[in-house]
């Protein structure tokens, strides 16, 4: 269910379906090698197969719902330093001693933080941890995001937001990042109220352009996709 989906949208012409299509159909291919074991020529990390990830949502709250005052769920943040960096109590590197290749997170991009991830990013490359970055799902639900589930301007903003906040490195993604989680569950969206009429059309719809978002930032940018 949290698997990344990878799918083009259909919101635009034809031959640019074809175009971006076959792009996306590439990205399937390389993801699906490095999951089963395959590895990258000239990365520093460990190949991301076989998968041994830990997803990492570790809010600093003793009551439920942080007892109405829940802090941002992006864990990237500096602020949350003194949990995953060596400052602190270091969670990443605990992962990588319990033998974990990759950390899967769910808010990294799409949260319009102005805060740089660079640092959870380098110590993530540090300690062999490969970067599964999920984003903001919760913003395709949004009145104001995502018009009719076309999320193509939502992600591509979120994306391009991401490469002013230490997500690039050297013309492409920074080496820690193996994977875009781009909809976590979106299943779920069918009994959005948004949603009218209910149906699977909502999250495909939203995956499809925000897959083309995503490109699409990468293309305006001028940063290559590499393993990602």
């Amino acid at each position: 269910r949290d698997t990344p989906t990878l799918v083009q949208s259909p919101a635009r012409t034809m031959p640019q379906m074809e175009r971006r299509t076959s792009a996306a159909a590439a990205r399937v291919f390389l993801l699906a090698a490095l999951v089963v074991g395959g590895s990258v020529a000239g990365s520093e990390l460990p190949a991301l197969g076989p998968l041994r990830g830990i997803a990492y949502g570790a809010l600093p709250c003793t009551a439920q719902s942080c007892g109405g005052q829940q802090p941002s769920e992006d864990m990237l943040l500096g602020g949350y330093a003194k949990q995953w960096g060596p400052e602190g109590r270091d969670d990443l590197a605990i992962m990588a001693g319990l033998g974990a290749n990759a950390v899967r997170l769910y808010h990294s991009l799409g949260l319009d933080s102005e805060e740089s991830h660079a640092g959870f990013l380098d110590h993530a490359q540090a300690m062999g941890l490969n970067v599964m970055a999920g984003f903001h799902t919760e913003a395709a639900n949004k009145p104001d995001k995502c018009p009719g589930f076309d999320c193509f301007e939502t992600w591509k903003n979120a994306t391009l937001q991401g490469f002013h906040q230490g997500f690039t490195q050297a013309g492409g993604w920074h080496p820690a990042v193996a994977t875009l989680i781009l909809l976590n569950e979106p299943d779920f969206f069918d009994f959005s109220p948004k949603c009218q009429p209910s149906g699977a059309w909502c999250r495909v719809k939203a995956a499809l352009s925000a897959l083309d978002g995503v490109l699409a930032a990468e293309k305006e940018a001028g940063i290559s996709a590499g393993r990602v």
